[in-house]
């Protein structure tokens, strides 16, 4: 294995991200120069984060400056995992420096080793999972980082590497393939380089429109900023305690509903509209799917949460953040359809207490729980794509009962789905299925059968390894994770990262043979 490469490129990494925290320690430097004494604090963490970042990463760089470029599949997978973990780790500093730095009571939200990295790990994954219980206290800067760190974990730490440094060379496609989640994408024809370039301005194309938008719906700059970043990488941190009904604008609402869509269709459609090939687009049977989904189980949704409230006159919506609303046709479809929305595209973001919904409108919801977008998106969850291939294999393999002797191709639209491709969809949703079976029982080992409950439990669980971040029970949409024990949190951030890499490339690290030499 080529470790020196590996060591050189993480010191890379280090170095932007120590560039980016001195930005934030300027943000939070204006802020304190305006007269908010709260950020003094904030520039001395990011100052600390920023100086042990660059010293780090120098090092790296300097020590390994004349590695060969060379990068072989277990090269990637390595430097693909290291790259999240050492990025949490880092994107963690700020956080922990603020707590120690701050005076104040609430600093202590932050306190010890855990709460930032799960944070930070939570950010970067695009999960969503907060242990705040106040988020409105930190100071702006913090919670700008918040929201950038979720904005850089979108796009993806190996994407923006292949698409801005050329000293990968030809490694920079098997860096691609390693961390772009799902089947490869169509558009990676030929140069991963050039398809990751054209990722990268479709993702600040997006960034760019959807912050005026919001703007002009009435946010404030600082609120528009730190939503555009968490909406377009299909995050779900806000600004507010009461995430997205904080704001109770429709606009809005309907605003971040589009680029929270935009961002789980595949941008290796983008790649293709860039070049031009719309009919592939037109053909894709994965986006027709993913937006019938979408469409299906809104309606579902608004019609139980109308039914529900026609049936039971006293039943009212709840709101994050507290106050009821009437389930009239209008309520039912605004509530209805933001939050599938944000669920399908593992955005996590929260307008009502979806948990104290009618039985079915919640069944639904469970349904698209661990589905996730499309692949290639910035979302996670196992992805439609797989789910679709896993459902045809069973009802393939329930026909041959009764018709064995008939032997058709498998097929997603006009293509032929090959062998490996199969058996990696039906495994991946398998494993997932596991993992969140092994994470529920561990949760209820480590917080003890009588402080959680089943539900909160699994529901969590799912919630992490899938990236979307609320979940249910005592973690649903207008509740934390910091209540949990350090051991159920490091479990959780395992989780994030297992699905945020879709399994296989972190598990793989496990294996001995990874490590055998050849």
């Amino acid at each position: 294995m080529n470790i020196p490469m590996v060591v050189r490129q993480i010191g890379l990494l280090l170095l932007l991200l120590s560039a980016a925290l001195l930005v934030h320690a300027g943000v939070a430097a204006g802020y304190w120069a305006a007269g908010d004494a709260a950020e003094e604090a904030a520039v001395w963490a990011f100052l600390t984060a920023s100086g042990i970042a660059a010293v780090v990463g120098a090092f790296g760089m300097m020590r390994y400056r004349n590695a060969v470029n060379e990068i072989g599949r277990r090269d990637a997978c390595l430097l693909v995992v290291l790259s999240w973990l050492i990025g949490a780790l880092v994107a963690a500093i700020p956080f922990a420096s603020w707590s120690m730095y701050c005076p104040l009571p609430e600093a202590a939200m932050l306190d010890g080793v855990i709460d930032p990295i799960f944070e930070a790990m939570s950010g970067l994954t695009t999960c969503g999972a907060t242990i705040l219980t106040d988020i409105e206290a930190l100071p702006r800067s913090v919670l700008l980082w918040r929201s950038t760190i979720q904005w850089i974990g979108g796009l993806g730490v190996i994407v923006i590497f292949v698409a801005i440094l050329p000293s990968l060379g030809s490694g920079g496609k098997k860096m691609y393939l390693t961390e772009t989640t799902g089947p490869t994408p169509e558009g990676l024809r030929p140069h991963a380089r050039e398809t990751a370039r054209v990722i990268l301005l479709v993702y600040l194309g997006f960034t760019l429109l959807e912050f005026p938008l919001l703007l002009i719906c009435g946010m404030s700059v600082f609120d528009a900023v730190c939503h555009t970043f968490t909406s377009v990488a299909t995050g779900g941190f806000s600004t507010r305690n009461a995430s997205v009904a904080a704001f109770d604008s429709v606009a809005v609402e309907i605003v971040m509903m589009t680029f929270m869509t935009l961002s789980g269709i595949s941008f290796s459609l983008y790649f293709l509209a860039f070049r031009r090939r719309f009919e592939l687009i037109r053909r894709s049977s994965e986006l027709r799917l993913f937006l019938s989904l979408l469409v299906i189980v809104s309606l579902a949704c608004s019609l139980a949460l109308w039914g529900h409230g026609w049936a039971n006159p006293d039943y009212r919506i709840g709101v994050v953040g507290g106050g009821e609303v009437e389930p009239t046709i209008w309520n039912s479809l605004r509530y209805g359809v933001f939050t599938v929305v944000s669920i399908l595209t593992t955005s996590g973001f929260a307008t009502s207490v979806y948990e104290d919904w009618p039985g079915l409108a919640i069944v639904c919801l469970l349904s698209i729980f661990l589905v996730g977008a499309m692949a290639g998106s910035t979302s996670g969850g196992i992805k439609v794509i797989r789910v679709w291939i896993a459902g045809k294999l069973m009802i393939r393999e329930v026909e041959r009962e009764f018709r064995p002797d008939v032997v058709r191709p498998l097929k997603v639209g006009r293509s032929i789905i090959s062998p490996d491709v199969r058996v990696s969809a039906i495994v991946l949703v398998l494993l997932t299925l596991t993992m969140v079976a092994i994470g529920t029982g561990l949760l209820k080992i480590f917080e003890g059968a009588e402080n959680i409950d089943l539900t909160t439990a699994s529901s969590a669980v799912a919630s992490c390894i899938a990236n979307v971040g609320p979940a249910f029970g005592r973690v649903g949409s207008d509740d934390h994770y910091s209540w949990l024990t350090s051991s159920s949190k490091t479990v959780l951030m395992a989780l994030m990262l297992l699905g945020r890499l879709e399994l296989f490339v972190v598990l793989s690290l496990l294996m001995p043979r990874f490590w055998a030499r050849r």
